[in-house]
């Protein structure tokens, strides 16, 4: 009999936890039930549109992300949703001009959100990872006057050195007769180009071909980690632990181990240069000065050097790989730009290689490098923002503080507003239209950032770009492998291009 009363009071006592279980699932899911209802109904921004799912988590941004083709999602949603499209539960994209300069505006000091963290170590903020305006701006103060456009003409020889490189190779590839993996050897290219101006030697690429000290995965797989880990940047200190525990290296190790044993060589080697005519210093010697002189510190350096590598290489290979296959895939834009070498040239206004001052009196060059970096901007995601107390009224709404928002390049860049119906086009000629010139300019500019955190690498870009194009452009074709099959793109943080050619010394090479 006692037994059974046991036995009796034991299961009432097993149906008492399990109702108490129900209680518990009923409330969390009363709970949820009510976030949908106020994110649906009541909060301040429900009437901002966007797909379901992005109201109530970050996984429908997650997945859009790792799906690899998210820079051609951002202009399908602006076209179906707006100029304002909500992405996550705190996250809005805009695409339109006056968003952007307000978003981005100095004087709004909105700091980086947190989607940034994973860029670099959480106990140590490189410049690009660096939250807060007021200290990025310190930073950046140090070192910003080794990135005009005066100082990077400066090395206008070095940037020559590594087109010899080029031309050389292509011609190689033209005996050889074998085709080319273009945008990955214009990336060896600028790599080269940046390696020489910074530490005043080439990394070797080109001549080998290939990867140097794993440089070029260590940041694609960098890339690829910040894009989708920055949806989740809680994690992030804890990632790092684990590679620091099985001492698998980041790219962050990666760039400083060659940025410090490169300062560490030239400070025992330093470069003695007496003929300025050809060559001027190299970047580290800068750094090394300056640092004598007690203006920054070896962080300081690290950064300096780091961001060249970054900053300066994939924006270039990436935007003059699009320039190179529209060119070649568009006939009359390359015989556009082949007259006005031919032309200026029989005048005796520009030499071979062209200058960079030539170059800045050939128009339709220019409308071509501009066009690339529109119809095909290096970065895929939006540059987040978080609004700060104050607030901040983007187009016509009141978005509070805390709210995340940003612009997407891709989106802005393939607005019909700024660039016409005809926005999918690689059409140099919009360039020279009125009504469309003064907003192209603004949006197109998006392609290196803006306000305070402007890509330090544009001015060093832009030199590569305005010199290679027309030299690659007068002395070679290029003949797709496959004519009838457009490029493969895959976008990580960077949109990186794939497309092959056969490359050929050109016949009328007399421009």
């Amino acid at each position: 009999m006692v037994f059974k009363i046991d036995q009796a009071a034991l299961l009432l006592r097993g149906f008492s936890a399990f109702r108490n279980a129900g209680y518990i699932l009923i409330c969390l899911l009363s709970i949820v039930l009510l976030h949908v209802i106020y994110v649906w109904f009541f909060s301040p921004l429900c009437h901002i549109p966007g797909p379901f799912l992005a109201r109530f988590t970050r996984l429908w941004e997650f997945w859009m992300i790792a799906k690899g083709d998210s820079h051609q999602r951002w202009v399908e949603l602006h076209e179906k949703y707006g100029p304002v499209v909500r992405i996550a539960p705190n996250l809005y994209s805009f695409s339109e001009v006056e968003d952007m300069k307000a978003i981005y505006s100095p004087g709004n000091k909105l700091p980086k959100t947190t989607y940034y963290n994973t860029a670099g170590d959480p106990e140590r903020r490189n410049i690009f990872s660096m939250t807060n305006a007021d200290d990025h701006a310190l930073r950046k103060r140090k070192i910003s006057n080794l990135y005009t456009m005066t100082s990077m003409i400066n090395y206008e020889p070095a940037v020559d050195k590594m087109n010899a490189v080029l031309m050389e190779k292509f011609r190689q590839f033209w005996r050889e007769n074998r085709t080319v993996m273009i945008p990955q050897f214009v990336q060896y290219y600028a790599f080269d180009v940046i390696g020489q101006i910074t530490v005043d030697e080439s990394f070797g690429m080109m001549q080998k071909e290939g990867d140097a000290e794993n440089m070029l995965e260590t940041v694609k797989k960098a890339t690829l980690y910040q894009n989708l880990g920055g949806i989740f940047p809680e994690f992030h200190p804890y990632f790092v632990k684990v590679n620091n525990l099985f001492r698998v290296p980041h790219a962050g190790v990666v760039l400083e181990r060659v940025s410090r044993r490169h300062l560490e060589h030239h400070k025992t080697h330093p470069v003695v240069n007496n003929d300025k005519i050809t060559h001027a210093q190299p970047f580290v010697t800068k750094l090394l000065k300056m640092e004598s002189e007690g203006k920054v510190d070896m962080l300081d350096m690290i950064d300096g050097i780091g961001a060249n590598i970054v900053a300066g290489s994939d924006t270039t290979a990436i935007t003059l790989s699009a320039a190179l296959y529209y060119l070649y895939r568009i006939p009359n834009v390359l015989s556009k730009l082949r007259k006005e070498i031919g032309d200026l040239a029989a005048d005796g206004r520009i030499s071979d290689p062209v200058t960079f001052s030539e170059a800045q009196n050939m128009p339709y060059l220019q409308a071509v490098i501009m066009e690339a970096l529109r119809i095909h901007p290096a970065v895929g995601y939006l540059l987040p923002r978080r609004v700060n107390k104050e607030g901040l009224l983007l187009a016509g709404t009141y978005f509070p503080e805390g709210t995340e928002v940003g612009v997407n390049a891709w989106a802005l860049h393939h607005n019909p507003r700024f660039c016409g119906p005809d926005y999918q086009e690689f059409k140099p000629e919009r360039w020279f239209n009125q009504e469309y010139q003064r907003n192209l300019h603004l949006a197109s500019s998006f392609a290196f950032g803006a306000g305070s955190r402007l890509c330090l690498g544009k001015n060093v870009s832009l030199l590569e770009l305005t010199k290679v194009i027309p030299q690659i452009v007068r002395h070679f074709d290029l003949e797709f492998e496959n004519p009838n099959e457009g490029w493969k793109l895959l976008t990580t943080w960077f949109v990186w291009q794939d497309y092959r050619c056969w490359i050929k010394p050109r016949v009328e090479a007399q421009a």
